[in-house]
């Protein structure tokens, strides 16, 4: 960051909102790394740290930085907002917002998950189905979705049918399933090394974690999906049954 000239008109706290600022845009700090406290940042310019924090709440009201509590001043991807809505396929939004994307299948496998099983209203041994997907949009990583299906009524799911179609387009088309409601839950999360490692950020990041069950049309719960986002700039749509 560009120290602060204290012989300049310009006051303090606005000369270490454009240093921080000018550092954001050169990525000198990258999205959803913590920035210094504001301790350590009044101890490296010499300044108070009402001034600091004077600066770093105009970054905040601007949507530059975000604040959790406990764990620090964060940088946000101010620069793309994307709209998630929990029954519409990740293919479908990206298709609808021009953007280029991709799908990496990390696994696929069939286990025993007590928790998913339960987010399910299912048996905590059911055997499920397991998939752990990647979502790139411009080659960046930008979701990390584990997808839970009950391993009985999909057990001749193949693979290869997911990397070349959405998986709630092979509900429809397949098994005749449709998804007429979800129920989603989303909070500001700190990745662990595994988390960060996938989705090539580093450990202590924040970002976002989003849980998501979805019904079909008779409301029995058809998939659970617990998801990390990389960021903490989106925005969020969701479908709520009004009966």
């Amino acid at each position: 960051m560009q120290e602060i000239n204290k012989n300049s008109p310009l006051p303090l706290y606005y000369q270490l909102k454009e240093s921080i600022l000018n550092a954001v845009k050169a990525e000198e700090f990258e999205v959803g790394e913590r920035l210094p406290s504001e301790r350590e940042l009044a101890e490296y310019h010499n300044i108070s740290r009402m001034t600091v924090k004077k600066a770093v709440d105009i970054l905040v009201d601007n949507g530059y930085l975000i604040r959790k509590q406990g764990s620090g001043t964060f940088v946000t991807d101010y620069q793309q907002s994307y709209s998630i809505s929990p029954l519409l396929s990740f293919s479908k939004e990206m298709e609808k917002k021009g953007l280029n994307y991709t799908t990496k299948i990390l696994s696929y496998t069939d286990i025993s998950d007590s928790k998913a099983a339960e987010k399910m209203n299912l048996k905590a041994e059911t055997k499920l189905l397991k998939l752990e997907r990647l979502r790139l949009i411009e080659n960046k990583p930008f979701l990390l979705e584990n997808t839970y299906l009950a391993f009985n009524d999909f057990k001749d799911l193949k693979k290869e049918e997911l990397e070349n179609s959405s998986l709630f387009k092979i509900l429809k088309d397949k098994y005749d399933i449709q998804l007429s409601n979800a129920e989603a839950e989303v909070e500001a999360v700190i990745f662990d090394a595994g988390i960060a490692d996938k989705m090539q950020v580093k450990e202590g990041m924040l970002g976002l974690y989003f849980e998501q069950i979805s019904k079909d049309e008779n409301s029995e719960i058809i998939e659970y999906t617990s998801a990390y986002y990389r960021n903490d700039n989106y925005k969020f749509k969701f479908t709520f049954d009004l009966d």
